[in-house]
């Protein structure tokens, strides 16, 4: 039986975490210090965004700095978390041929949890993993993981919700509402619980850590003997650690939106959430910069800088770069556990359609800004689409219409509903205002029943990217135009709004729709 190391450190901040699990996987990947098993906690209370991802796209910084929240970003993989000092960290820090895997799949991410569900089970429940690298208890998740390598190592690494702050991880994260859809979940506290909420009472750190420490003994066939840091360790922590407390690491993925050349597009896979961004160079046909972002898992831990390092100044020619990606993923240069290439390239693909909009003389920075449905920018304008739907969350709170099918078209300042339904309505178009999803979905079918060949659209980018798969099910082809102002997917008020609850307003870009009415000609006459 072999001896691996407990190592239970006290409450760090979260640059001193980030930086002792650098440590720690670079030594053990150099084979010199043990394989070992890590309790951790943070204090103060901290959010961490995944390795891939943007501090801009996944936290509300401005409330983190107000409230004492700490920043910073993971080696590892996955999602942004929220990690409070009721919550306990696990980590597994080990040679590679220990599990005798050199790729890490989720035949190793169930060994891992494993131990955790029986450690969950000493403590009286019942759980499971559930794929691709979480723990739950009767569908809810109560621990994420994630992990990373380095030469000969891994650094698998999961939480352990023991009481949960909900509505505090709720202002702090810009939850991705693209997971509720895949998980069939409406809320955070629908999917996630903690060992407070399944027990009835919080038990004592001490029985936890005891309880984890007998799983993984049992589950990896090992004895845990307790240990401190070696000093080479300490050593290399105390060095690390500037670098993970400054700017370069924390914000070290930052994709650019607000220059003019720049498309973005993301798609929601059940591996996880894949976002590109692409800097253009138009006259030269070049890309200029690309950021590849996400809460996927994927292996080399470089993979990606790679990958975006290689598509930098490449032709500005779809099959071209599809080509350069597909290799990665045939060499295995790229490995993104239950992803697939097709998955993976189709926000790159969204972003060519987006690109080919500007040669109808629309800006690029209002491209960007327009979504698709069954149909290329260019065969939906063949269309002359007949049908606009407008938000009913565009309309003034107190207006008598803000939950009915039409509009009066006032010329009320605060409303731009009226100035885009007489915009429509001078392009012989009907106009409705949709009221929730069921609504919508029933203007869809109507369409089709109607025969009408195409339509277009108003709603913000999380509301496209949650129901792409539903506008591509019902097979009308439209042009979709994202909304001014904070949307009820900014809020977490998703729910509401599918309902026709949402009690705040937001704006629609009448440019842009103008741009749109200006690319597909004159309007039809009355009779034709």
């Amino acid at each position: 039986m072999q001896h691996w190391r407990l190592l239970d450190t006290p409450p760090m901040t979260a640059a001193e975490n980030m930086a002792l699990d650098d440590a720690l996987l670079e030594l053990r990947g150099k084979g010199r210090t043990p394989n070992t098993i890590r309790f951790l906690q943070f204090k103060p209370r901290c959010v961490l965004v995944g390795f891939h991802q943007s501090v801009q796209e996944e936290i509300r910084v401005d409330y983190c700095r107000a409230h004492g929240i700490d920043i910073n970003r993971r080696n590892t993989g996955g999602g942004a978390i929220f990690f409070d000092e009721n919550q306990l960290g696990w980590e597994v820090i080990c040679d590679k041929s220990f599990f005798n895997v050199t790729i890490p799949d989720v035949n190793l991410f169930r060994t891992l949890c494993l131990p955790v569900i029986s450690a969950l089970d000493l403590l009286g429940l019942k759980a499971d993993f559930r794929p691709r690298n979480d723990i739950e208890i009767g569908g809810r998740k109560i621990s994420g993981t994630g992990g990373t390598e380095s030469d000969d190592a891994f650094l698998f690494q999961g939480t352990m919700l023991v009481d949960f702050d909900v509505d505090t991880m709720l202002k702090a994260l810009r939850i991705p509402v693209e997971k509720l859809k895949a998980k069939e979940i409406d809320s955070v506290k629908e999917r996630v619980t903690c060992l407070r909420w399944e027990l009835g009472s919080t038990p004592g750190l001490e029985d936890i850590k005891t309880a984890v420490r007998r799983g993984f003994e049992r589950g990896l066939g090992i004895r845990l003997m307790s240990g401190g840091l070696m000093p080479e360790e300490e050593a290399l922590f105390r060095s690390k650690l500037p670098h993970y407390r400054s700017p370069e690491w924390i914000d070290h993925v930052q994709p650019v939106y607000q220059r003019r050349d720049t498309l973005h597009a993301a798609f929601k896979s059940e591996a996880g959430l894949v976002r590109y961004t692409l800097t253009l160079n138009r006259r030269q046909k070049q890309v200029k910069e690309v950021f590849i972002t996400g809460d996927f898992l994927s292996y080399p831990a470089r993979a990606l800088y790679d990958l975006e390092s290689e598509l930098r100044g490449a032709l500005l020619d779809r099959e071209s770069i599809r080509c350069t990606i597909q290799r990665f993923f045939d060499e295995e240069k790229l490995c993104i556990p239950g992803m697939s290439f097709e998955d993976f390239v189709k926000p790159l693909d969204q972003i060519f359609r987006k690109a080919d909009i500007a040669e109808y003389g629309i800006p690029l920075d209002q491209c960007d800004l327009i979504n698709l449905a069954n149909g290329s920018f260019a065969d939906i304008l063949q269309q002359q689409p007949s049908v606009l739907l407008l938000p009913y969350c565009a309309k003034p709170t107190g207006c008598d219409l803000r939950y009915r099918k039409y509009c009066r078209a006032c010329d009320q300042q605060d409303c731009t509903t009226g100035a885009a339904w007489r915009a429509g309505r001078a392009r012989n178009m009907r106009v409705a205002t949709v009221v929730s999803f069921e609504d919508l979905w029933g203007e869809l079918m109507r369409m089709k029943t109607e025969g009408a060949a195409a339509f277009i659209g108003c709603c913000c980018q999380p509301f496209y990217v949650k129901h792409a798969d539903d506008f591509r099910r019902a097979g009308v082809p439209g042009i979709l135009l994202d909304i001014n102002n904070t949307t009820c997917y900014e809020l977490d008020l998703a729910h509401e709004a599918y309902a026709g609850g949402y009690d705040k307003q937001t704006s629609l870009n009448i440019e842009l729709l103008k741009s749109v009415f200006g690319a597909l000609g004159a309007p039809p006459s009355a009779g034709s």
